[in-house]
C-alpha cells in the first residue's frame, strides 16, 4: 500500500482545502485535517473506499461512464470538474470543484497514487482560474518536496554506514540502502519493524567479551564483522520523539589496533633488548650481545635445517644470526655483518625475517651502532687533531711573541749600537789629529840642554807612555768598531730570523733563512759538533720565512741534541726547475725503527720527561707540508746519524 511521506504529511496537514490521496485501486491513505473536518472519516488500516466517499456507492468497481475519478484514473492527468454532493460519515450537500492530480512513484517511472484536491464552491462562487492556479501550486509544491526528498534518499543511500530511524516504540520509519542490504530485507519489509528485532533476525548482537568495556559494539556472527552503534535524538515535532540510529563497520580499525598492540609488545621487547645492550656497553661489560627474534619465529638452525653444532646459534633461541660473528652457515665461518652481507642478504631466512618491522629495528640499531663506533673514531681522531693544532697554535703564539720581544730588543739596541758606532769613528779621526798634533810639537820643541820646558814635556810624554798609548789607539779603536759590527751583525739576524714584518707571503732566500737560523742558535751548536755548508744557487721563492725559520731551528737543535759529545752536522742546499730541497744530517744517536714512523706526532717524544713537548716536528710537519705544500722526510739508522730532507716547491707568484 502507498505510503506518504512525514514530510508530504506535514505538508498537507496545514493546507485550508481538504486534500484527499488513494491509490489506483482506488483506497483512499490519507485525510488532512480539512478533509476529516468535512467527512467526519478516519483512515482504517486498509483505506477507504474512494467511490463510497465521493460517488455515494459502497463498493467500488461499479463507476459510471461519467464518472470523473475513473477518467482521471484511466488518463492518468491532472482533471477538474464540479461536484454537487459530497458523502462521507456525515453526508454534506453542496456545489465542489475538486482537482485529482497524479503521484509518481520514488523512481518517477509508475503512478503511485493520486492526489484530490477539494474546495466548496459557496466560498468561490465555481471552478474558476483561482483554483486551477493553486492546485498548480500545490502540485510544483509536491513536485519540489518529491525531488527534495529523492536528492536526501540519494545522498543516505550514498552513505556507507547503516542510518535507520526509528520511532518512540523502536519501530523502524526510513532507512537507507546499506542498512537494507545488510538487513537483506525490501525496504518495505523494513518499514515498521521493531529494530532490535531485525537485528536480531540478522544475527548481530552484542560482543560478550567487550559489553563491559564497549556497550555500544555489536558482532555480527556470521561474517565477523564489528559495528559501533550511535543513536542521535533529533527534536522533536508533533510530540512524537523520533531517534536515528547508526552502524558504523570497524572490523579493520579493530583488526588495524590488535595489530598494532602486537606490535607494540613485540617493540617493546626490542627495545628492552636493545637497552639491556646500551646498560652493558655503558658499564663496560664484556662479552657479545646477541639479538633475539620474536618468540613467533623459527630459530635459524631449524628453518635451516643446520647441523652446525659449534655454531654459536645451535640449539638456541631465535637469534638475529646475522649480527652474530662467528656463524657457521652451511659449514664456513662467517665473520661480522660487514663481512658476510652479501651471504646474508642472498639467505631465505635473513630475507623472511628482514620483512618484520621488529626485526628491521635491530638491524638497523646494528649498523646504527657500527656507523656510532666509526663517527667515534672519527671524533676521537678529529680531536686528537685539534688538541695537536691547539699546542701548535700555542706554540706558535709562544714564538711569535718571542720573535716580536726579540725584534723590539734588537730594535732598542739598534739605537746606542749606531751611536756608538758612530762616535768611534770620529773618535778615530780625532785621535789621528791628536797624534798628528804630538808629533809636531815634539818637532818644534826638541829637548835640548838647558831648555827646563822642553825636559820638562819629555818625562811626562815618558811617564804617561804616550808613544805606547798613540801606538795602541788605532788597534783599540779598530777592534771596538769591529766589536760594535759584530753586535750589529747579531741584532740583524735576530730581525732576520724574527721577521716580524713578514708574516705573510714573501719572497725569500732558502739559504738566507738557514744561515740567520744558525746565527741565532750557533751557541746551541758550537760546542758539540762542526757544521759543514754545502750551499747551491738556489731562487728565490714566495713562502712564509719566519715559520721557515722555525722549521730549520727545530731540525738543527734536535741535530744537536742527537749527538752526545762531538760531532757533525751538514747542510746542503739543492735547486731543481721547480723545488728547493734542503738536507740536514746529524752524525747523532740516529732513531730506532719503531720510532721512526711516529716522530712527526704530536706529542711524541724520545727524550726525558720534561726535556721535550714533543710538538717540534709536529710544528715542522705541518709548517712544510700545509702552509707550504712540500714534503718533509727522514732516514736514520742507529748509531750513525739521522738525515732530514726538506723539499718546497718553487713559487714566483701569488698562487
Amino acid at each position: 500500500m502507498y505510503v506518504l511521506s512525514p514530510i508530504g504529511q506535514q505538508l498537507l496537514e496545514y493546507l485550508g482545502d481538504p486534500i484527499f490521496v488513494f491509490t489506483p485501486t482506488k483506497r483512499i491513505v490519507f485525510l488532512n485535517r480539512a478533509a476529516k473536518e468535512l467527512t467526519g472519516l478516519a483512515v482504517p488500516a486498509g483505506g477507504l473506499s474512494v467511490c463510497a466517499v465521493f460517488c455515494g456507492r459502497e463498493k467500488a468497481g461499479s463507476c459510471s461512464a461519467d464518472c470523473s475519478i475513473a477518467e482521471a484514473i484511466s488518463r492518468n492527468k491532472p482533471v477538474r470538474w464540479r461536484q454537487e454532493s459530497f458523502f462521507g460519515q456525515t453526508p454534506y450537500a453542496g456545489a465542489y470543484a475538486l482537482v485529482l492530480s497524479p503521484l509518481a512513484d520514488e523512481e518517477g517511472e509508475k503512478v503511485a497514487a493520486f492526489l484530490l484536491q477539494v474546495r466548496s464552491l459557496a466560498k468561490e462562487g465555481s471552478v474558476g482560474p483561482v483554483a486551477s492556479q493553486e492546485h498548480e501550486a500545490l502540485k510544483q509544491l509536491f513536485a519540489q518536496v518529491k525531488r527534495a526528498k529523492d536528492e536526501w534518499t540519494m545522498t543516505m543511500d550514498g552513505v556507507s554506514e547503516l542510518v535507520i530511524l526509528v520511532d518512540a516504540a523502536g519501530a523502524v520509519q526510513r532507512c537507507n540502502k546499506a542498512a537494507r542490504d545488510f538487513l537483506g530485507k525490501p525496504y518495505l519489509e523494513i518499514l515498521g519493524r521493531r529494530l532490535e528485532d531485525l537485528f536480531l533476525e540478522a544475527g548481530l548482537v552484542p560482543d560478550p567479551g567487550q559489553i563491559d568495556v564497549h556497550p555500544d559494539e555489536l558482532v555480527h556472527g556470521a561474517s565477523g564483522r564489528v559495528f559501533h552503534q550511535s543513536c542521535y535524538f533529533p527534536e522533536v515535532k508533533n510530540g512524537e520523539a523520533q531517534r536515528i540510529v547508526t552502524l558504523q563497520d570497524i572490523s579493520e580499525r579493530k583488526r588495524i589496533l590488535l595489530q598494532v598492540e602486537q606490535d607494540r609488545k613485540r617493540l617493546e621487547n626490542a627495545l628492552g633488548e636493545i637497552g639491556t645492550m646500551i646498560q652493558r656497553v655503558t658499564r663496560g661489560n664484556g662479552g657479545e650481545f646477541f639479538f633475539t627474534l620474536p618468540p613467533d619465529h623459527e630459530p635459524c638452525w631449524k628453518a635451516m635445517q643446520c647441523d652446525q653444532e659449534k655454531c654459536v646459534c645451535f640449539g638456541k633461541k631465535p637469534l638475529q644470526c646475522w649480527t652474530i660473528a662467528g656463524t657457521r652457515c652451511k659449514g664456513e665461518v662467517q665473520g661480522r655483518f660487514a663481512q658476510k652481507i652479501q651471504n646474508c642478504l642472498a639467505c631465505e631466512f635473513y630475507q623472511e625475517a628482514a620483512d618484520d618491522p621488529v626485526v628491521r629495528i635491530g638491524i638497523q640499531f646494528s649498523h646504527m651502532i657500527a656507523i656510532i663506533e666509526k663517527k667515534n673514531r672519527e671524533l676521537q681522531k678529529a680531536y686528537d687533531e685539534l688538541k695537536a693544532t691547539q699546542s701548535q697554535f700555542v706554540q706558535q703564539e709562544k714564538m711569535a711573541s718571542i720573535g716580536q720581544l726579540a725584534a723590539g730588543v734588537a730594535h732598542e739596541i739598534n739605537n746606542p749600537i749606531g751611536f756608538v758606532t758612530s762616535n768611534l769613528g770620529t773618535l778615530q779621526k780625532y785621535l789621528a789629529k791628536v797624534a798628528e798634533f804630538l808629533k809636531v810639537q815634539a818637532e818644534l820643541f826638541p829637548q835640548e840642554a838647558g831648555d827646563e820646558r822642553a825636559t820638562r814635556l819629555a818625562e811626562m810624554r815618558k811617564q804617561l807612555k804616550i808613544e805606547v798609548i798613540l801606538e795602541d789607539l788605532p788597534s783599540l779603536l779598530a777592534e771596538s768598531q769591529d766589536g760594535v759590527e759584530r753586535v750589529r751583525k747579531i741584532v740583524q739576524n735576530l730581525k732576520s730570523f724574527s721577521r716580524v714584518d713578514q708574516f705573510d707571503h714573501a719572497m725569500a732566500d732558502i739559504n738566507q733563512c738557514l744561515d740567520d737560523t744558525l746565527n741565532i742558535i750557533w751557541n746551541e751548536l758550537k760546542y758539540k759538533c762542526t757544521l759543514k755548508k754545502e750551499y747551491g744557487e738556489i731562487p728565490l721563492t714566495r713562502c712564509y720565512p719566519q715559520q721557515l725559520n722555525q722549521v730549520f731551528m727545530n731540525l738543527l737543535v734536535n741535530a744537536a741534541h742527537a749527538i752526545e759529545s762531538k760531532g757533525e752536522i751538514v747542510i746542503i742546499t739543492r735547486a731543481s726547475a721547480t723545488e728547493i730541497t734542503v738536507s740536514i744530517t746529524d752524525s747523532g744517536s740516529g732513531i730506532s725503527p719503531e720510532n721512526l714512523n711516529r716522530i712527526f706526532e704530536p706529542f711524541f717524544t724520545t727524550k726525558d720527561v720534561g726535556k721535550g713537548t714533543g710538538l717540534g716536528l709536529s710544528i715542522a710537519y705541518d709548517i712544510v707540508t700545509k702552509k707550504h705544500g712540500g714534503r718533509i722526510e727522514v732516514t736514520s739508522e742507529v748509531g750513525k746519524g739521522t738525515t732530514f730532507v726538506v723539499t718546497l716547491p718553487i713559487k714566483t707568484d701569488e698562487g
